[in-house]
């Protein structure tokens, strides 16, 4: 027994193990020994037995198409935790070179196909050798990698045993075959291959274990061919995970491998820059680009981008693509409807990514012309998100929140045609500008974050001025709102003003609607537009206004404070006959270094504020003047300050 120590890499006491667990469907367990030696080899075409190769066989290396886009696996048996086990390391070559392997399902055709003590009797771990596969492509049934006797191994004995057998599906051959390794001890004076003591050697050692048949294929063959042409690197490298450890402790006279971390478990330097060599330098995270539709993308200064996706379907983010840095979001297996995650990242230079949102496809589908993939997108944290391009064949994304602040860019956004979309949110946008055209479905225009609205009004649904000013203050009675409080925040809107304002009119109007006739609800936050037009808004039916001076809530053209109101509420439709419309009104004070924007009285000229009423009350509409109501003379100084 302590030959047999030697000369095995490991010793595997099996237990009872289900044959669901490990063995081909119906193969009869035909009885384990207690003690079994674990051998790695490699499988040649003509039986599916070990037998050993070179560094790199030329002729058995994979196209370019074929490593990027082709190398199907699909797993014959075996546990879930060996399948993930396997997916998980092979990622380490793919980390280093142009190939990708793709998993699929059992009941699809592969190239590549793993078996677990799938062969009857097979006490050895081996593969073929890259382009081999295809000559076996129909023997969908029959592995072309095979893994035995994993019942007992360590995790670090399967690694280094699933490295070595995807480097040999890539075309690798295992490192023993390189020009400058040499048997020592196994050849004759002469420098001969010695069959007969190679024989009589292992035959006694290991001959109640596995056949001579098999076992020259593993210990012999190897040693007598060199005639392959293959692709090498310089020198012999022990440190490669394709090194063999009988060969290298035989030849080498290396005393047994006795610990896990003595295995190969790790790609070589030489491994690294052979593999890229032969395919290329790595893929990254990015898939080919037909798996790819696109259906968001922007540009991103800056360090973190966050978001938030709501999805039916596998979703992508590109992050870089020269960097080729992608996310794959995955729809957990227990789905049935939508999916919601959040997605970030950290970039490591702060310059300008143009982030692509894309469904990723299934492999070999047809490149659909729209999609149904997104229902939600919503960017938290858009400070320096620029030139947004929201593809119109979305056709489920109901719902659009793009939160800026302080330092976003200001930019014109265009929602035409956007026939799908319900809910659109542009929080702290700056002086951008926004038009919503042709969106029959479109119910709710906004800049706040959210629509927050009264759970009750009370009192009377006017404003009225009560008898004649003191010190040119009047006092005033109308309706009153009682408000949720449930789950808000108190330093943030609703109770406190948005600090960043959005939508103006710098650049042109900042807020232009057409052909949305459905829109119930436009909530503008801290906005710096002067006009709105209300017009062929039939079902509007909650509105909520806050400007800070000059703006549209208490602007004017001179000194008559409210006169962009009125000429907004002008527009309005009339709801006589359905329920009273609802308009809710907050003063903005000017932020400074110093205080951040918050709420204050509307100031407003009473000839103004009697219009509006008088409007109001004509077309079922009542007026909330959240903040508080100053009606005054005109040219009276705006109670947040000058700006």
């Amino acid at each position: 027994m302590k030959k047999l120590l030697f000369l095995s890499v490991v010793l595997l006491v099996l237990c009872n193990c289900s044959h669901d667990e490990m063995l081909k469907p119906d193969q009869p367990d035909e009885g384990n020994p207690a003690f079994v030696p674990h051998f790695y080899g490699l499988a040649s075409l003509e039986n599916p037995a070990p037998e050993t190769r070179g560094v790199a066989n030329t002729l058995k290396i994979w196209s370019k198409p074929m490593a990027e886009e082709n190398l199907t696996v699909k797993f014959l048996n075996g546990t879930e935790r060996y399948r993930e086990f396997i997916e998980e390391v092979v990622k380490e070559w793919e980390k280093v070179a142009g190939v990708r392997f793709y998993f699929v399902k059992d009941n699809e055709n592969a190239l590549i196909r793993i078996g677990f003590d799938y062969v009857p009797g097979m006490m050895s771990s081996w593969a073929l050798t890259g382009t081999d596969h295809l000559q076996v492509y129909n023997q969908q049934t029959e592995p072309t990698v095979h893994f035995a006797q994993w019942r007992r191994a360590s995790d670090e004995l399967k690694r280094s045993d699933v490295l070595r057998a995807f480097g040999q599906v890539l075309g690798l051959e295992l490192e023993f075959r390189h020009p400058n390794f040499t048997p020592g001890w196994i050849t004759d004076e002469n420098g001969n291959i010695d069959e007969t003591s190679i024989r009589d050697y292992w035959e006694s050692e290991l001959g109640d274990y596995i056949s001579w048949e098999e076992l020259k294929k593993i210990v012999l063959n190897p040693l007598q061919d060199q005639t392959f042409l293959i692709s090498k690197t310089d020198s012999y490298d022990p440190e490669s995970v394709m090194t063999w450890p009988f060969y290298e402790m035989i030849a080498q006279n290396i005393p047994l491998i006795e610990f896990a971390e003595d295995y190969k478990t790790e790609l070589s330097i030489q491994d690294k820059e052979f593999i890229q060599k032969l395919y290329g330098p790595t893929l990254g995270d990015i898939e080919i680009p037909d798996r790819y539709l696109r259906l968001i993308e922007f540009d991103y200064t800056g360090n973190t981008p966050k978001f938030t996706l709501t999805t039916t379907k596998n979703i992508a983010v590109i992050w870089d693509k020269e960097a080729k840095e992608a996310t794959h979001f995955y729809l957990p297996t227990d789905t049935t409807t939508i999916y919601e995650f959040t997605a970030t990242h950290t970039f490591t230079e702060n310059k300008k990514h143009r982030i692509i949102i894309a469904e990723f496809l299934d492999r070999g589908v047809e490149r659909p012309i729209v999609s149904t993939a997104l229902t939600k997108f919503d960017l938290t944290n858009g400070e320096g998100a620029d030139n947004f391009d929201i593809k119109l064949l979305n056709k489920a994304l109901w719902y659009i929140r793009i939160i800026g602040g302080e330092k976003f860019t200001s930019q014109d956004f265009d929602f035409t045609d956007y026939d799908n979309l319900k809910e659109l949110y542009l929080v702290g946008t700056l002086d951008s500008r926004v038009t919503v055209e042709n969106c029959d479905n479109l119910e709710v225009l906004a800049t706040s974050r959210f629509i927050y609205k009264p759970e009750d009004v009370s009192g009377p649904l006017q404003t009225t001025v009560l008898g004649t000013s003191v010190d040119n203050i009047y006092l005033i009675e109308g309706p009153i709102a009682e408000w949720p409080i449930e789950g808000i925040p108190l330093a943030q809107w609703p109770v406190s003003a948005e600090p960043a304002y959005s939508l103006s009119d710098l650049n042109g109007p900042g807020v232009s609607i057409l052909n949305c006739g459905n829109i119930k609800e436009i909530s503008l936050e801290n906005t710096r537009i002067n006009n709105i037009d209300f017009s062929d808004l039939s079902n509007l039916e909650y509105v909520y206004l806050s400007s800070t001076k000059n703006y549209l809530v208490g602007g004017s053209f001179g000194y008559n404070a409210g006169e962009y109101l009125n000429m907004a509420f002008s527009t309005l439709m009339d709801r006589t006959g359905k329920s009273t419309g609802i308009i809710v009104l907050r003063g903005v004070t000017t932020s400074t270094s110093i205080y951040p924007p918050d709420y204050v009285e509307v100031p407003i000229v009473i000839d103004e504020l009697e219009q509006i009423n008088a409007q109001l009350e004509l077309k079922n509409w009542t007026a909330i003047w959240d903040s508080g109501l100053c009606p005054q003379a005109p040219a009276v100084p705006w109670p947040g300050g000058e700006e």
